[in-house]
């Protein structure tokens, strides 16, 4: 079988795991279901995923698990449903993923959103993971370019990533005079996205030539009035390899895949680019959601797992399931 119907059955296996997340699912049910051995279909799912079958078994029920424990549910009610034995054991592998016990989680989460709601509690599902650290940090739609420039500030400090921001706001001011006039789905102004991923950028601690190129990345593919050559002339070579890079992206997805021939930094960007068009994806036409979606698991996910950022690969596998 062909590698394109590789992943169609990979999609077909991530929905069935994820429609019998609470059932007794081993490599080998799984593996039948799908219509293959367990020692081949094993194996493709490793090679395309970039994680073993039954690790992202586990990555999909704790992950589930930590927004029911936020729900209000018992940590023991929880781990039975997701097929744990005992407390304990659930625990354990709770720690062994995230760095601190489930008993911690809602209390950790029902704080900060006190301290954010001035005392009112409200659990909005889309930030439990990213406030329990467990995704990367976002910010909230519809705030102002300037607004979301002072947050990529914070967020660059933040992380020590450079001090001299010189650079950093001649390449902002750029990105609004190439975007001016464009508009998201949303309605806010495009260079929100690009300041977007350039946060994000931040957040994955990318260093300053990313992150200028994520504030960048989308001049060419938007058919704006800035050229790689004034951005080349303007900023670096570098950069402008990345931009070119990041718009072929598409076209030249079998080197990206093997890491192979392939700037990671603009793979970096291109990530960053999906996460923040995911975290959007209300906006876009229903129509496109599973489409999307589907592109998402079959494609980012895996580069993600590769590029072992496992709160971006969870995120992004956390959203598309959503719209799948």
């Amino acid at each position: 079988m062909r590698e394109l119907n590789y992943k169609e059955e990979i999609f077909s296996c991530i929905q069935y795991i994820e429609n019998n997340i609470k059932e007794k699912l081993t490599a080998e049910g799984i593996s039948k279901k799908i219509g293959y051995s367990i020692y081949h279909f094993s194996r493709i799912f490793s090679e395309q995923m970039g994680v073993s079958l039954m690790e992202y078994v586990k990555e999909r029920r704790l992950l589930r698990a930590a927004e029911d424990i936020m729900l209000g549910k018992r940590i023991l009610d929880v781990a039975i449903e997701y097929g744990y034995e005992t407390h304990s054991g659930f625990t354990k592998a709770f720690r062994k993923k995230y760095g601190f016990s489930p008993a911690l989680i809602h209390a950790l989460c029902i704080q900060k959103f006190l301290n954010e709601k001035g005392g009112s509690y409200y659990m909005n599902q889309d930030r439990v993971y990213e406030n329990a650290n467990m995704f990367l940090k976002a910010t909230e739609n519809y705030k102002e370019p300037k607004e979301l420039y002072e947050h990529l500030i914070k967020s660059i400090q933040n992380n020590k990533l450079f001090e001299d921001f010189t650079v950093l706001k001649k390449a902002y001011n750029l990105a609004c005079l190439a975007h001016k006039g464009q508009k998201r789905k949303s309605g806010e102004d495009y260079v929100t996205h690009s300041i977007n991923v350039a946060i994000i950028l931040a957040e994955m601690e990318a260093d300053e030539e990313v992150i200028i190129a994520g504030l960048l990345h989308d001049i060419i593919e938007e058919k704006t009035i800035i050229t790689l050559k004034e951005i080349e002339e303007g900023f670096s070579l570098e950069v402008a390899n990345m931009l070119k890079d990041v718009t072929n992206f598409n076209n030249r997805y079998s080197e990206v895949i093997d890491l192979e021939a392939f700037d990671e930094r603009a793979i970096m960007i291109k990530l960053a680019d999906r996460l923040h068009n995911m975290r959007t994806i209300e906006f876009m036409e229903p129509q496109r959601w599973k489409q999307k979606s589907k592109e998402t698991i079959e494609i980012f996910s895996p580069i993600a797992a590769k590029f072992n950022n496992s709160k971006l690969k969870a995120e992004l596998d956390n959203l598309a399931l959503k719209y799948v």
